[in-house]
C-alpha cells in the first residue's frame, strides 16, 4: 500500500492557484456603481461609497425635451462624494424633434458649469415616447448620435431587446458604441444577455431598479 505524505501534488496546487486567482478577479476588479434621475447629495455618495459604489451614471436630460436642473448639481456631489466615476445620461424626447438641438443643449448645459463626466449615454427606452414609424425613429437616433460625436463626447447607448426592437425593428443602429443593458434578475454578471441591435457583448448591466440605499433611490449598476 502508499502512504500519503500530506503533499499536493503540482497538478492540484497550480489548479487551486487559478481557482483563487479567478475569485480574487472577480471579487477585487468587478465594479459596481449606481445611477440616478433626482437630486442626490454629497452625504448620499459618500455613504454609497463607503458601501463599495465607486461609480455613477446621473441624468442630464429628461423625456420632457428638456435639461434636467438637478443635473450638474448631483455630478458636483458624486465626484465630492468621492465616486472613482461619473457619468450622465439623456433621456431624449423623440415626438419633440430636433434630436441634434436636444444633444446640444445637454451638453452645453453641462459644459457651461464646468461639470466633469465620462461618458454620455443615450437612453433607448419606452416604446411609448417614440413615433410609431420606425424609419423616423431610427432618423432620429441617428440624428441623436452624430450630434454626439460632432460635440466630442464619449457615447453609449442603454436599451434591451424589449425597448430597442419595438422602436427600431431589427437594425444595428449603433453597435460600435459600448452597451449598457437592464436586467432585473439581481444578479451582477453578463450570463443572461442575448446579442441584439448589432451588440454581440455589454458593457454595464442594470441589474436591480428601484433600490433605496443610503437614503437615495438609484439603479443598481455593475461591470467586471
Amino acid at each position: 500500500s502508499t502512504q500519503s505524505t500530506g503533499k499536493l501534488n503540482p497538478h492540484t496546487m497550480n489548479s487551486i492557484a487559478i481557482f483563487f486567482a479567478i475569485i480574487f478577479i472577480n471579487c477585487c476588479f468587478a465594479t459596481s456603481g449606481v445611477d440616478v434621475s433626482q437630486p442626490t447629495y454629497i452625504n448620499a455618495w459618500s455613504c454609497l461609497k463607503g458601501q463599495g459604489y465607486t461609480f455613477a451614471i446621473i441624468r442630464c436630460y429628461q423625456s420632457n425635451g428638456r435639461v434636467d436642473p438637478n443635473g450638474v448639481h448631483t455630478v458636483y456631489n458624486a465626484w465630492a462624494g468621492g465616486m472613482t466615476h461619473v457619468d450622465v445620461y439623456m433621456f431624449p424626447c423623440p415626438t419633440c424633434g430636433n434630436p441634434a438641438g436636444q444633444v446640444s443643449d445637454a451638453v452645453n448645459y453641462l459644459r457651461s458649469y464646468n461639470a466633469t463626466f465620462g461618458m454620455f449615454w443615450l437612453d433607448i427606452e419606452g416604446p411609448q415616447y417614440w413615433t410609431s414609424s420606425v424609419s423616423d425613429n431610427r432618423n432620429f437616433f441617428t440624428g441623436l448620435v452624430n450630434q454626439g460625436n460632432a460635440m466630442g463626447v464619449k457615447l453609449g447607448v442603454y436599451s434591451s431587446a424589449s425597448q430597442w426592437e419595438p422602436i427600431f425593428g431589427n437594425w444595428a443602429g449603433a453597435p460600435n458604441l459600448p452597451l449598457w443593458y437592464p436586467h432585473y434578475d439581481n444578479n451582477p454578471s453578463f450570463s443572461d444577455f442575448t446579442p441584439f441591435g448589432g451588440w454581440t457583448s455589454p458593457s454595464i448591466k442594470q441589474y436591480n431598479g428601484d433600490a433605496t440605499v443610503c437614503g437615495a433611490g438609484v439603479d443598481l449598476n455593475w461591470y467586471p
